[in-house]
């Protein structure tokens, strides 16, 4: 267990899972099973199924490519509160939670609907497994170019290397490590929410991304997944 670390207002904004599959399952776009559904309908009361658009990119060769995009199935399932909410198309299951707890937490809610997915599609792995935890920094009538006081100098350097400060619409950093086949993307700095206008609201973004591409075996996916 973890020790407790507590804020007035927790940076931590939300937490993404998703798996991604190699190739679209089928029947999906025809609805769930009334057994999967019922199970999810549990913990994601309201329901709220909806069509989107995918884009797909086909290569014909060299480096000539078509973009298409099709329209899919969504079943979308929220917490009462709204602000959980799992999804489910032929392409991805995605868990998104906005009122972040723990990792055991994530997992009491993933588990059992993501063990049930893959009973009802045998044979389906997961290409793509990532697990995302987005934190944002608000910080009201304060310069908000001025952040010594709230993060290590270290992440700063960027801002006093700008002479031209009262023109700058985004600082964003990327940094990204292989680790043996785990991916971790780690984006840091000032998005501006105002984008492209200047900026003006004192807001930090720190968003760390982990996650694996190769096959994942069902039972495996939401356990290994960090």
């Amino acid at each position: 267990m973890y020790e407790d670390v507590c804020y007035k207002s927790p940076f931590l904004k939300e937490v993404i899972f998703k798996a991604d599959f190699p190739t679209r399952v089928q029947g999906v776009e025809k609805g769930l099973s009334a057994k999967l559904s019922n199970l999810i309908l549990r913990k994601f009361p309201l329901s709220e199924p909806q069509k989107a658009h995918a884009q797909e990119f086909q290569f014909s060769g060299g480096t000539n490519f078509q973009a298409k995009s099709t329209e899919i199935m969504q079943w979308l399932f929220h917490s009462q509160k709204r602000d959980k909410t799992l999804a489910v198309t032929q392409d991805s299951f995605s868990y998104t939670n906005r009122a972040y707890k723990s990792y055991e937490n994530l997992l009491e809610d993933i588990d059992e609907p993501l063990k049930a997915f893959y009973g009802d599609y045998k044979g389906i792995t997961a290409g793509r497994l990532g697990l995302r935890y987005v934190n944002v920094i608000d910080i009201p009538n304060e310069d908000p170019l001025e952040w010594r006081d709230y993060l290590h100098e270290d992440m700063l350097g960027i801002i006093d290397f700008n002479q031209d400060k009262d023109y700058l619409t985004r600082m964003f950093h990327i940094l990204e490590y292989n680790y043996d086949g785990l991916a971790i993307k780690f984006q840091f700095g000032i998005a501006n929410p105002d984008y492209p206008a200047t900026i003006r609201k004192k807001q930090f973004v720190l968003d760390i991304d982990a996650y694996s591409h190769g096959v994942r075996k069902p039972l495996k996916v939401a356990t290994h997944s960090t």
